[in-house]
């Protein structure tokens, strides 16, 4: 497992692609897929799934079954809402196979839809462009700042305002992480809190020319390619490539990504994050 940090954003990370993906994000007590579960994953209530793919989510009836061991609290789970009918089905035959029923709290999710985790933040399923349903998601942090028309009035007159219920203050969502799921390059044009996130999870399947842009597209991926030619997109402080093929070294990786990437600061805000074959 990879520890990620920057500024607030801590993620305890698995991305292997077709292997293994967990994103556990602890301040947040949230994780975006399971894989296989790792330990750390069984003490955290809310899970999202992207989608259906094994690498993805064969962890999850394992992960529920854990907490009811432990006497934790039935977690919240959510899906894109399309998979919700098969997904319980599956999680109750795992009950049968058992020998006992744990509690289930599943709920799907369309586009659009969100799920509050605090009272100053929520996250937003995204659309997401799979060979399967699937959603990427955003962590969005409510922030309240003063209006510009008051920004150069005196602290006694700001409370007084306050005081008096005016209307002073702007809210605003803002997007401080962002993961994409498996997906093809239009997710970051059709979703802006993706481009606009502090850091964004995106995944890069495909690096070279044995797998060209047409082949990941057909697989429904992303490739180097298609990230590079798109990164005036990219308003992220970080962006973290992952999902990586098991092809790959985690150097190789790194090669392919001085090689091609010429503009370097695009290059510094990128985080590699490819595990050691």
């Amino acid at each position: 497992m990879i520890d990620f940090r920057h500024k607030e954003v801590q993620v305890e990370a698995i991305g292997r692609g077709g292997i293994e993906t967990c994103y556990i994000l602890p301040h947040y007590q949230v994780a975006f897929d399971v894989g296989r579960c790792p330990d750390n994953l069984v003490d955290i209530p809310r899970v999202f799934l992207t989608h259906g793919h094994l690498d993805h989510s064969a962890g999850l009836p394992y992960y529920i079954s854990q907490r009811s061991l432990r006497h934790l609290p039935p977690p919240e789970i959510y899906c894109p809402a399309e998979i919700v009918e098969p997904l319980g089905e599956i999680l109750r035959l795992w009950q049968k196979i058992e020998g006992f029923a744990y509690a289930i709290k599943l709920t799907g999710l369309n586009p659009g839809d969100a799920v509050e985790i605090r009272r100053d933040m929520q996250i937003v399923a995204l659309k997401s462009l799979h060979r399967v349903p699937c959603r990427g998601y955003a962590v969005l942090r409510r922030t309240r700042k003063l209006r510009e028309e008051f920004i150069d009035r005196p602290g006694r007159e700001i409370q007084h305002l306050k005081n008096t219920g005016a209307d002073i203050f702007i809210e605003k969502d803002m997007p401080v992480f962002a993961f994409s799921g498996d997906t093809i390059i239009e997710f970051l044009q059709e979703n802006a809190a993706a481009r606009e996130a502090q850091v964004l999870f995106i995944e890069c399947t495909y690096i070279d020319d044995k797998r060209p842009v047409a082949r990941a597209r057909e697989w429904g991926h992303i490739h180097l390619d298609e990230i590079i030619e798109q990164r005036a997109l990219f308003q992220n402080e970080k962006i973290v490539l992952t999902h990586f093929s098991k092809r790959y070294t985690k150097r190789y990786i790194h090669q392919v990504l001085e090689k091609k990437i010429k503009d370097k600061n695009f290059l510094e805000r990128i985080f590699v994050l490819a595990h050691d074959n």
